[in-house]
């Protein structure tokens, strides 16, 4: 696809220009390092197939961007999140029947996915880098619960019986639908905001502790955002030969109808505005309180 190719393109020179733009910051071993267990993440998830070969691009470029300038503060949560978060899906994809049938992210994520669950997180590594606060650490690990709490809550209401409605009508609706929730998925999505909480609290002290509920309260807002938007902007078609109801602009190879929604409003759109919802509900927490 030349699009795919382009874009491949412009991920190997932003790798290129991310060695000399960090080597008047960090140490020439601190950035081999970095390279390193950027290079491991990539090719494990590669492997596993996780990650399409964008995807396995952008994670390089993203994992050292965190780890680069973030250091094992960082990487920790975001790295928490991909691994536990790609299992899920793994073990998802060996029920049949589930895989592509209402939304497109069961294959291998690309680039695009991969951006927008942790760009924003990257973004705030690179202003804490050159700016320094608590802040953007909280709000970086906030918006990673609030992606890990969607990506959660939708694998595991996917595996379950539990009855899926839509957020805003409360009809029911089939799994994986976008804006459906479920008890099951619910409190998936509440267990994946708090992994990502705790796995930050070796570098959030004791007197900072509370830190913790608001990070998970941020998370579990950016997975209602997610369910809110899907169900009422979130773009949504009919497919003309089985008359699902899609995500996809083709389905059946053929064209799909256009039923809801607007069509620059995908699934991985909806992704990045939970992240950015989350962090900066994490940060106005704080600020607040």
């Amino acid at each position: 696809m030349p699009q795919e190719r382009y874009n491949i393109k412009i991920l190997s020179f932003l790798i290129l220009l991310f060695i000399p733009v960090t080597f008047n910051k960090l140490s020439a071993s601190y950035i081999i390092l970095t390279l390193i267990l950027a290079l491991m993440i990539s090719i494990l998830s590669y492997r596993l197939k996780f990650l399409n070969l964008s995807g396995t691009l952008a994670i390089f470029f993203l994992a050292a961007v965190i780890f680069g300038l973030g250091g094992v503060k960082w990487t920790i949560p975001i790295l928490a999140f991909f691994i536990f978060s790609s299992l899920l899906s793994k073990i998802k994809r060996r029920n049949p029947g589930i895989e592509g049938k209402h939304i497109e992210k069961y294959s291998p994520r690309n680039h695009i996915q991969v951006l927008a669950n942790g760009g924003f997180g990257g973004l705030l590594v690179i202003l804490n880098f050159f700016f320094p606060s608590q802040l953007f650490y909280v709000s970086f690990v906030s918006s990673i619960a609030a992606v890990c709490a969607d990506t959660w809550s939708t694998e595991i209401g996917i595996m379950t019986k539990s009855k899926t409605v839509d957020i805003l009508s409360f009809k029911i609706v089939e799994k994986g639908v976008s804006g459906g929730v479920s008890l099951a998925g619910t409190l998936g999505g509440i267990t994946g905001a708090s992994v990502i909480a705790l796995s930050s609290v070796f570098w959030l002290n004791v007197k900072n502790f509370y830190y913790i509920i608001f990070i998970i309260f941020a998370g579990i807002v950016g997975n209602l955002s997610d369910s809110i938007l899907g169900a009422s902007l979130q773009v949504k078609y009919k497919c003309s030969v089985c008359s699902e109801i899609v995500e996809k602009p083709v389905h059946c190879e053929q064209s799909a109808l256009l039923i809801k929604g607007f069509k620059w409003i995908n699934n991985d759109i909806v992704n990045l505005a939970t992240a950015v919802i989350g962090g900066l509900f994490g940060f106005l927490f704080i600020e607040i309180f």
